[in-house]
């Protein structure tokens, strides 16, 4: 069963689905999300109400549970941004020097393919973290891509910045492509280069209340803070008052003339990278690191400022995601 004229897409690990904005921006129907996070899917629900929606874990979505969902409903595309922090250079990586392949996170896009093999959509997009692709020396990227080969499509992947497609952020995440279309994939163009990336200072201004609380800084972080120039960090810092972080961004602040460097889901807090307002001696708030990562201002998150911080920094940034949908339309009417 088709929906009208427009294409159907289902998103796994949606989170609040910043994957699915983009594609909603393109004119596509969003058929079905996913994530077991409850708060996540909250501020998901509120902002994409016309949506079916499973929170549980990813496992529990059996074949009969989709067709109860979207009953026979074709899906074109099916997208997903598969938990990476067992992936990313701030976990396990930088502690033990590899990725602890234990860790269940590892095998989750295992779900996505088997989701992929009952709705069999046309194209597929897998978002991660760049360190997928050497996580136990490649045999992760391998897997993935040799599974979905299994099962039908044509598969690459490429690293994309969204600073290169109009975020103000200098933020890399691999994009892993497939169709069955017998097509090539089309990956994005970029939009932007150094010299005309959007800058910190263009974006910070006339923020909204809404997710808008600043925390107050107190003590040492407070009097380190207020030290800290733009675009510098810890080691500026007078001996005394340096706290010899392992974190090479600690106490980093913004620089208005460039866009903000990578976002984690701790940018509530100066000691966790270059997150420090540019002028303000506070740590930026959660409609600011929301319209670094391109959310519209009547995007609201649900939940206490500790889950909204984590929802942000977790989310796929807005331009690539409208970025790929627009590449994914022009395969599919480049088909049709």
């Amino acid at each position: 069963m088709k929906m009208g004229n427009k294409h159907t897409v289902v998103d796994l690990f949606a989170g609040v689905g910043g994957l699915s904005l983009g594609f909603k921006e393109n004119d596509f129907k969003l058929v079905l999300a996913n994530d077991i996070n409850e708060d996540a899917s909250k501020t998901f629900i509120h902002n994409h109400p016309e949506t079916q929606f499973f929170l549980g874990d990813v496992k529990e979505l059996s074949e009969n549970k989709i067709k109860e969902l979207i009953g026979n409903t074709e899906i074109d595309v099916l997208v997903g941004g598969v938990p990476c922090q067992s992936f990313s250079m701030v976990g396990y990586r930088t502690t033990k020097k590899e990725a602890n392949l234990d860790d269940p996170r590892h095998y989750l896009f295992k779900e996505f393919i088997r989701v992929a093999k009952i709705l069999n959509p046309k194209i597929i997009i897998i978002e991660n973290v760049k360190a997928i692709l050497s996580s136990h020396k490649g045999k992760i990227k391998d897997e993935i891509i040799s599974g979905l080969k299994e099962i039908g499509f044509n598969v690459n992947y490429e690293i994309l910045n969204a600073a290169d497609y109009g975020a103000s952020q200098l933020r890399e995440r691999a994009i892993f492509m497939g169709n069955r279309l017998d097509i090539s994939n089309i990956f994005p163009k970029k939009t932007h280069s150094p010299d005309t990336y959007v800058t910190i200072g263009e974006i910070f201004s006339n923020i909204p209340s809404a997710n808008h609380e600043p925390k107050q800084l107190s003590g040492k972080v407070l009097e380190r803070v207020k030290l800290v120039k733009p675009g510098e960090n810890w080691r500026s810092l007078p001996l005394k008052l340096q706290t010899g972080s392992k974190h090479s961004g600690a106490y980093g602040r913004l620089d208005p003339n460039k866009p903000s460097r990578t976002l984690t889901t701790r940018f509530d807090t100066p000691p966790g990278g270059y997150v420090t307002h540019p002028v303000e001696n506070r740590a930026i708030t959660v409609r600011e690191g929301a319209r670094i990562q391109g959310f519209p201002d009547d995007f609201i998150f649900i939940g206490n400022r500790i889950s909204q911080y984590r929802q942000v920094g977790n989310a796929v940034a807005i331009e690539v995601s409208r970025a790929l949908a627009k590449s994914v339309k022009e395969m599919l009417n480049d088909k049709k």
